[in-house]
Parts: structure tokens; C-alpha cells; sequence
């Protein structure tokens, strides 16, 4: 729980962080972000969360968010292509990925692509309607630059 409450009577604050900084949170840390729906995975009740749209760029940072805890106050709104969501959970492991590249004429090639996708649990989750992101990128960072260093 909380280091300033000694008693733990209180849950613990989420840390607000920016979608590209997930990955530098430990499992089991507490965070709140902003991300955009690219895709919703109903098997795993996972929704894949980027920084912008369309995020077509293969380095757009991505977050996977597993809802199945919330997933009976989700609307199917949520779950759109294009919503922007403000999400607040736990960091879990990352989920790792190995992909074969291909070469131009599409046979597989000896390299290999590997990338590391946070995953978080979610405890919230609820809509952020229209966004301008340049303002809320600037606010976030300056809101965390008013932070104490973290030990």
C-alpha cells in the first residue's frame, strides 16, 4: 500500500504517466493513462491501447489493457476503434513478442524482431471524449515535472 500511510487505510494513488512511459513501470505499480483504442480482443478481453491515430508506425508505443475486471461496466462505446480512454491500473508483466521479418519477396529471413508490450489490469476505465494531445502531452509532462524524485 501507501509509504504515507503506515496503516494502510488508504489505496494507494495511481501514478499519471504517458502512454510512451509504461514500459519503465515496475509489475505491480499503480498507473493512470490516456490511450487510444486500436483494437478490442474478445477472447482476452484485451483492448490495444496507442498514443496517437492511426498508429501505423511499427515504433508506436503500445499498451495492452485487459478489462475482464471492469468488463461488466464497459459500454460497447469504450471498446470503439478511435476512443480515446483514460484507463487506471496495475502494471503486470510485458508481453513479448517474436516476429520472423520477411524480405521483399516475402520469404522469411534470418532476422528476428523482438518487442516488449506492457500489460496492464485495469480497475478503471472510462472515456476522454475529444482530446487535443499536444496540450495534454504538454500538461502531463509538466504535472510530472513538479514531482519529487522517486527513490
Amino acid at each position: 500500500m501507501s509509504e504515507h500511510d503506515p496503516a494502510n487505510r488508504r489505496p494507494e494513488p495511481a501514478r499519471l504517466i504517458l502512454l510512451d512511459q509504461a514500459q519503465l513501470q515496475s509489475p505491480g505499480t499503480k498507473i493512470r493513462v490516456l490511450g487510444c483504442v486500436h483494437a478490442y480482443h474478445v477472447e482476452s478481453a484485451t483492448l490495444v491501447l496507442k498514443i496517437d491515430y492511426p498508429g501505423t508506425r511499427s515504433k508506436t508505443p503500445t499498451l495492452l489493457a485487459t478489462i475482464d475486471n471492469v468488463l461488466e461496466n464497459v459500454n460497447h462505446d469504450l471498446l470503439q476503434v478511435g476512443s480515446w480512454l483514460n484507463v487506471v491500473g496495475y502494471v503486470q508483466k510485458p508481453v513479448k513478442f517474436e516476429n520472423s521479418m520477411r524480405n521483399s519477396n516475402s520469404q522469411p529471413s534470418r532476422r528476428r524482431t523482438r518487442r516488449v508490450t506492457p500489460l496492464v489490469d485495469v480497475l478503471m476505465i472510462w472515456s476522454a471524449g475529444a482530446i487535443k494531445l499536444d496540450d495534454y502531452l504538454s500538461a502531463v509532462r509538466s504535472f510530472q515535472e513538479t514531482l519529487p524524485a522517486r527513490p
